[in-house]
C-alpha cells in the first residue's frame, strides 16, 4: 500500500540509492537533490562529476556520491550567502 503524497519510483531505477553505487543513476541524483531543496543543482552536480569520471583530481575513485552531493549543496549555499553579503555591502 502506497503512502499518500509519495510518488512511486520510476521502473528505470535499478540501484538501491544508498550512495555507494558509482556512477549513480541520474534519476537518483535528481530525486536526492529535490528532497534537499536543490533540484536546480542536480544536473550541474551530475555533469561535473561525470566529466571527472567520479574520481578525485588525483584519480582516486569516490566511494559515496551522497557525501559529494552534501558538500556540493553546502558550498552552493555558502556561495549564495557570500553574494548576498557582497550585494548588501555595495549598497552601503
Amino acid at each position: 500500500m502506497e503512502k499518500p503524497g509519495r510518488r512511486p519510483l520510476p521502473p528505470s531505477i535499478a540501484q538501491k540509492g544508498f550512495g555507494t553505487e558509482l556512477p549513480p543513476q541520474k534519476e537518483l541524483v535528481a530525486i536526492y537533490f529535490d528532497q534537499k531543496g536543490f533540484s536546480a543543482q542536480a544536473d550541474l552536480f551530475y555533469q561535473f562529476y561525470e566529466q571527472a569520471n567520479w574520481s578525485s583530481p588525483k584519480g582516486t575513485p569516490y566511494r559515496n556520491w551522497k557525501l559529494l552531493a552534501a558538500d556540493w549543496m553546502f558550498d552552493y549555499e555558502q556561495e549564495l550567502k557570500l553574494r548576498k553579503r557582497q550585494r548588501q555591502n555595495t549598497l552601503l
